[in-house]
């Protein structure tokens, strides 16, 4: 599933990064943050979130809370780095890339109108059929 980073047009600040099988799924995702008509985004090339030296232990137990306790604890990205190819983007190293205007969100704002109520309901007499 490919990588796009997404900022916003205005001030070139970053929103997030993003893992969306196509780019027209992507300002749904956007939406939950911030306002997608105001952002571009371009597709990262290979690369990823490192933590240098040494691997981290993520404090989560995998499967279903069946104690109902949800809190999810902090994961340790403070010391976390991103590659060098992700990197050059974030700092625009890479002139080949170019930023895309993300198009708006297909959500419809408005919920669809529930149906009308039928009227009342009339009986139609049937004829037997004859033997």
């Amino acid at each position: 599933m490919p990588a796009y980073l997404v900022r916003l047009i205005d001030s070139r600040r970053i929103v997030g990064f993003f893992f969306v099988d196509h780019p027209d799924r992507l300002a749904n995702s956007v939406q939950e943050w911030t306002d997608s008509d105001r952002c571009e985004y371009l597709k990262l090339p290979d690369g990823g979130i490192v933590w240098a030296g040494s691997a981290h232990a993520v404090p989560m137990s995998p499967g279903i809370e069946t104690n109902g306790n949800w809190e999810i604890p902090e994961l340790p990205l403070t010391s976390a780095t991103m590659s060098e190819s992700w990197l050059d983007v974030l700092y625009g190293y890479s002139p080949t890339l170019r930023w895309t205007k993300l198009k708006p969100s297909r959500q419809d704002s408005t919920p669809p109108q529930p149906p009308a109520p039928m009227g009342m309901g009339q009986v139609i007499p049937m004829r037997r059929p004859r033997p």
